[in-house]
């Protein structure tokens, strides 16, 4: 195996879980999501020999995958839907068991609501700076890498922006 080829393996196991959340937190469907990923990991991967080693991998990944989730939904001239609630009831279920999950349902939707509501009222770098380190995980020194700032002032921002949001609550 060539040493191109593994090296994009490894890079692919490591972001893969990254970029499919931070796609999936954008879009809401899981087939959509998987197939947007499988092509901007394509797109990574014709230009992987070409990478520029001074830029950070992270920052050059999470770039591409903006750039083609803002071409898709440009394309389309959609905005990101909210979200889609499954609400199909399994054949043989009873109105109680039914009740019960479609309660749990509705209670996931008006969390998942509910900080997209908050999420709202941020700025732009905000809601960035939010969705890449608590919801899909990145760490402050490759937030700061992505947004182009520093790690000090993204601890900061997030510090900020949590106690921002609280207020919201």
């Amino acid at each position: 195996m060539s040493s191109l080829k593994q090296e994009f393996e490894k890079f692919y196991q490591t972001h893969f879980d990254k970029v499919y959340r931070f796609v999936f937190f954008r879009c809401h469907d899981r087939e959509l999501s998987e197939d947007l990923v499988s092509e901007i990991f394509m797109k990574v991967l014709q230009h992987f020999s070409d990478y520029d080693e001074t830029r950070s991998k992270t920052a050059w990944l999470m770039t591409i995958t903006k750039n083609h989730l803002a071409n898709y939904w440009r394309d389309r001239k959609l905005t990101v839907p909210i979200d889609n609630i499954n609400e199909d009831d399994e054949e043989g279920n009873n109105d109680s068991k039914w009740l019960k999950s479609a309660l749990k349902v509705a209670e996931k939707q008006a969390n998942k609501n509910l900080v997209y509501e908050i999420l709202a009222k941020l700025s732009k770098e905000e809601a960035e700076i939010v969705t890449l380190h608590y919801i899909i995980g990145y760490n402050y020194a490759e937030v700061a890498t992505m947004i182009n700032t520093t790690e000090g002032a993204v601890k900061v921002a997030s510090h900020r922006i949590i106690k921002k949001m609280k207020e919201y609550l």
